[in-house]
């Protein structure tokens, strides 16, 4: 329906039509049309439509406004029929804002609090949740240590990490409901809110210490249908390459290695020629089997992996029901090839596979009177090679970095009887084959069903008094876990007849050959989630703006037989705006968890925040030309954290005391009976670890919020963290549950920066700049008060490492030396590594050993978006890094002849007794090599070895096009967009091409770059 604000009907001489639309291409409605230097002016309808009569076309000017978009101007230059697509504007951007069990204005919002939506997640290709949030909010931290298909999520921290009690990621809800996220479908979500301090976390009470991030999932909107198609193809290539060197350089390097270590020679002068032969490729026949050059990467592994991902979705509403409902289908390949030859066409490859099906619904039953429906369920299909492949180790890649080249070809081809028969290449040290592993040694195949579900009532009090209404939420989750795993051993073989090679008979076996066996596992969890929740706001005499909830919530969760884990509790808030200048705020958690004894298990957990808009100051109104909004808040609060792991095992019930039977504990004579000991002595008073938390933060917007930003400084206090006894005797003959003995304290401050303007009529931009940085520092531990101080992990960061310290490489003068200390991990030889010792005894060993580097997780994290658009063109970029960093990768990443495997090219930089003393201090850039356990002195973890572990990413890049509207409208088309982006495309490190710096190694499967191009098109 058209509204008209003023028109004289004289003046219409000309109508002029219109659709004003947001940059997806939705129609707004309610959008403010008026003609510039004039009172005449209309509002858009439902579909976004208006109509206006102008007096003249050719010199009339539409100024259109809505509310959380900045003001355009359109010039008509004659034109009847126009197009307004409006820009979100910075300073009102996301109005409303996510809070804990609510909504609050931005304007309002006086908690450390960051927020992304839909669209800033789509930018990146990636399907999982949890590496797309990655470098898009200020004060979160990733790390994704693996790429493999559906093993590939990225463990999360809000403001670094202030215990050790456990892994320190927050806690994560959707839609109100603890639940995973990682796998649902990005198009799905609407925000993603992280909360940072204790005013906002408080109401989690004695979950909340390490953060929340809340997920909200789309709902409908009062609009007619509009159908979102998308779909997507990609490529993920590793982001670095293997090193490993060929058969000729390695036994070069071996036979150096053996010489160092004075151990006999494995090859002659004549085999290392064949070497050289076989790389060259002039071998053939029963040398090429002899003198092999397998590269194992190339024979498992394809170049690349691809990947497609299909989104539908249907979004509209009228005033008694709005829906939105969604269907996706994943596909994501790996880097495996696919060689099973399994007779029934089975493929070990691994290979992901996700089914997406969304519908959230909200029906006005009565005027006051709401029921919301949310439904959510997933199939995963996650297919696995028969061998060990998860997120932290894949036995896969071990294999391929271990199996030495030079050994024995991938397989022989025999004659056995009639047939021509497979015989699988071996030694007796290495027994297994990676490639028969993918081709004949068995599968798995597992199916993950997740079923989510919210029922929510909203009923509105204002009968009884103005701004009152209630709430209640019952949900009710589902998942199962069912996994078939089919094994089949087959033996090895090693050729030690070269003038039979083609029989049988010529080789050596290990192993047996064993018909395939099967096996099943799997898992059911249950989840019961209510919540009662009643709400007041209120506005009085137009400057006291009261806000009030008080909730009741239970959540009950069990897994197979296991006793279920609940929580319990009441939560209140309370805000109060005076004038809209003046905000204070108090939230409060009274709950508690299962995990403690009854006494002791419920907590009271408060929060205090206030803020003042400056800028709502009379004093301020000779400012408002440049400065928009300047806020100031502060905050003080408790929050608790319940969860105490060991070794990645949540540990429950401390306060129990445990008893363990063993077979063949206790001996009478040779005979063995069954016993039982005491396995934990109880704590009856373990408790909840307690983070006291302050904040104060600033925001600005400067030049009609083209500026915007936020600054925090943050100062966290937690203490009572569950700790093991570090200075009860080991004569006290028991293990005692882990007791609140730790102390830690995290601080740091955020930086969050945004530019967005626009040059002429069609090129917009906008430029934004994040950083962070937190330290942590343990400050109590239960260690020995005598403890070396040099030793102890008090006074140090969290995850801090701890080495001999390296003093570059041991001289000819150092050997001379009567008084150089000795090492007791092996002989110590010129080239070898120079150990300090820290303790001055003479020796090198385990009392040699201190803090070396920095922890494991960033101090500082940052960012840089770069973006634009002009004339359906647009362009995005994003720089993400870390700073303050190091990284020990495992040891098939860093050394030499590893339990007797595999050299990469940077071993080629030893130190090399074939040249000068000089030479080697100059140049060498690894030490003396030695062969497998010989080596043991330099392997031990040390500060030369330690990385840093800092780099900079091209994380996100983006190129899109989107048709006019005029080539689209006739096919029924809002939207039509053709993009091409990137993930992880470019890397600067300092790691030399060793591994990605995010990767802890080349034991799992690699971290990927993402080439993608996709298309959406929406009606």
């Amino acid at each position: 329906m058209m509204l008209m604000i003023a028109s004289a009907a004289t003046a219409q001489t000309t109508q002029v039509t219109g659709v004003v639309q947001d940059n997806t291409g939705e129609p707004l409605m309610g959008a403010s049309v008026i003609e510039k230097g004039t009172s005449t002016g209309t509002a858009t309808n439902l579909d976004g439509e208006f109509t206006l009569f102008v007096k003249d076309p050719a010199k009339a000017v539409l100024v259109v406004s809505y509310v959380g978009f900045e003001t355009t101007e359109v010039a008509l230059k004659g034109q009847t029929k126009v197009t307004v697509t409006l820009k979100e504007a910075a300073a009102v951007l996301d109005e409303v804002v996510v809070v804990g069990y609510g909504q609050q204005k931005k304007e309002s919002v006086i908690g450390a609090i960051s927020q992304v939506n839909s669209s800033d997640l789509l930018e990146t290709p990636s399907a999982n949740l949890s590496q797309a949030i990655t470098g898009k909010i200020p004060g979160v931290i990733t790390s994704q240590t693996s790429g493999a298909p559906g093993s590939d999520d990225a463990s999360i921290f809000i403001r670094g990490r202030a215990t050790f009690a456990s892994d320190a990621q927050p806690l994560i809800l959707v839609d109100g409901v603890e639940r995973s996220f990682a796998q649902i479908a990005p198009d799905d979500i609407e925000t993603i809110s992280v909360l940072k301090d204790a005013s906002a976390t408080a109401v989690y009470g004695v979950r909340g210490a390490n953060g929340v991030m809340l997920i909200t999932t789309k709902r409908g909107k009062e609009q007619k249908p509009v159908v979102n198609l998308t779909a997507n193809w990609q490529w993920q290539t590793p982001t670095r390459k293997d090193t490993y060197l060929d058969s000729y350089q390695s036994v070069m390097l071996l036979e150096e290695a053996l010489a160092n270590d004075g151990l006999p020679s494995q090859f002659s002068a004549q085999d290392i020629e064949m070497y050289r032969k076989s790389v060259a490729g002039e071998l053939s026949g029963v040398d090429a089997l002899l003198y092999p050059n397998v590269d194992w990467y190339d024979e498992i592994l394809r170049s690349s992996a691809p990947a497609q991902r299909y989104n539908a979705s249907i979004r509209g509403g009228t005033k008694r029901m709005r829906y939105y409902a969604s269907l996706e289908y994943y596909d994501q390949s790996s880097l495996f090839k696919e060689l099973s030859r399994d007779q029934y066409g089975n493929k070990s490859s691994q290979h992901f596979r996700r089914y997406g099906f969304r519908a959230n619904a909200d029906f006005f039953l009565t005027s006051d009177l709401t029921l919301s429906v949310n439904f959510g369920t997933r199939f995963e299909e996650l297919r696995d090679p028969n061998s060990s492949e998860s997120a932290g180790y894949s036995n896969i890649f071990y294999q391929l970095n271990h199996t030495p080249g030079w050994l024995f070809p991938v397989a022989y081809q025999v004659q056995n009887g009639d047939e021509m028969k497979t015989l699988w290449g071996g030694s007796s040290q290495y027994q297994n084959n990676v490639y028969g592993t993918l081709a004949v040694g068995g599968y798995y195949k597992g199916i993950k069903t997740i079923n989510e579900t919210n029922f929510i009532f909203e009923y509105d009090l204002h009968k009884l008094t103005k701004g009152l209404s209630a709430k209640a939420m019952a949900s009710f989750d589902y998942e199962n876990w069912h996994r078939n795993k089919y094994t089949q051993s087959f033996a090895t073989y090693e050729l030690n007849d070269r003038d039979n090679y083609e029989q049988l008979d010529a080789y050596n076996k290990f192993g047996t050959d064993n018909p395939m066996a099967s096996a099943y596992d799997s898992y059911s969890l249950y989840k019961l989630y209510m919540e009662a929740q009643v709400n007041y706001k209120r506005v009085f005499n137009n400057v006291h703006d009261v806000t009030a909830m008080a909730l009741y919530m239970q959540n009950d969760l069990r897994r197979q037989s296991e006793l279920a884990r609940r929580y319990q509790g009441i939560v209140g808030r309370i805000t109060y705006a005076y004038d809209n200048r003046y905000l204070a705020e108090f939230n409060a958690g009274y709950n508690g968890s299962e995990n403690f004894h009854k006494d002791r298990r419920f907590g009271f957990f408060p929060a205090f925040s206030v803020g003042w808009r400056i800028t709502q100051e009379s004093f301020m109104e000779r400012t408002s030309e440049w400065l928009d909004n300047l806020k100031l808040r502060a905050s003080y609060g408790q929050v608790g954290n319940d969860a105490y792991s060991v070794n990645g095992v949540q540990q429950r019930f401390l306060y129990e005391q445990k008893w363990t039977q063993l077979n063949n504990d206790y001996y009478f004579g040779t005979s063995g009976q069954p016993g039982i000991f005491e396995e934990q002595y109880p704590n009856y008073a373990v408790t909840w670890e307690r983070a006291h938390k302050y904040n104060i933060g600033l925001e600005f917007g400067l030049f009609n919020s083209r500026f915007t930003g936020n600054l925090d400084l943050f100062y966290e206090k937690r203490n009572d963290i569950l700790t093991e006894y570090l200075t009860r005797p080991w004569w006290f003959g028991v293990t005692s549950a882990a007791s609140n003995l730790g102390k830690t304290t995290n601080k740091g401050y955020e930086i969050e920066l945004h530019w967005n303007d626009a040059i002429g009529r069609d090129f917009n931009y906008n430029i934004g700049f994040t950083f962070s940085h937190a330290e942590n520092k343990i400050t109590a531990k239960d260690e020995p008060a005598l403890m070396t101080a040099y030793r102890k992990t008090e006074g140090r960061p969290i995850g801090q490492y701890f080495g001999l310290v390296a003093d570059g490489f041991v001289t000819s003068a150092d050997i001379a030396d009567p008084d150089f200390p000795r090492s007791t991990y092996g002989d110590v030889k010129v080239g070898d590594l120079k150990y300090r010792d820290m303790n001055g005894d003479g020796f090198i060993d385990d009392r040699d050993i201190t803090a070396i580097g920095y922890s494991d997780l960033p101090e500082n994290t940052y960012a840089l978006n770069l973006g634009a658009q002009w004339k359906g063109i647009g362009f995005s970029l994003m720089l993400q890094g870390v700073d303050h960093v190091s990284r020990y990768y495992d040891a098939e990443a860093m050394y030499a002849f590893v339990n007797g495997g595999k050299v990469k090219e940077h071993h080629l930089d030893r130190w090399n007794p074939a040249l000068s003393e000089g030479e080697n201090l100059a140049n060498a850039k690894y030490p003396l090599l030695h062969y497998d356990t010989y080596a043991d002195h330099n392997q031990r973890q040390n500060s030369f070895f330690l990385k840093n572990g800092s780099f900079l990413r091209l994380k996100n890049i983006e190129i899109s096009y989107s048709l006019p509207e005029k080539w689209i409208r006739h096919a029924y088309m809002s939207q039509c967009r053709f993009y091409v982006n990137a993930n992880n495309l470019i890397t600067w490190d300092h790691l030399d091409g060793l591994t990605d710096p995010e990767n802890n190694g080349s034991n799992r499967y690699p971290i990927c770059k993402t080439v993608n191009f996709g298309v959406n098109i929406q009606f």
